[in-house]
């Protein structure tokens, strides 16, 4: 291998590095804030199915139809 080459190939290797390097800190930061997300999901429905649940008890029941003629 010419020295030349061999110089390529060390820039080529230490700039796919540091690229995998950034692109494994992207990752990580991309998983933590779907977790975050999927959190809040969660969090999010409980509220609306607890709000769902304070309004129905606003409606008012069907009258009974037992002794009504």
């Amino acid at each position: 291998m010419k020295p030349r080459d061999a110089v390529l190939w060390r820039q080529v290797v230490d700039d796919l590095a540091n690229a995998l390097q950034v692109a494994i800190g992207k990752a990580a930061l991309v998983r933590r804030n779907a977790q975050t997300t999927a959190d809040d999901a969660v969090l999010l429905e409980g509220s609306i199915a607890r709000a769902v649940s304070a309004l129905k008890r606003l409606q008012p029941r069907p009258a009974s139809k037992k002794g009504r003629r």
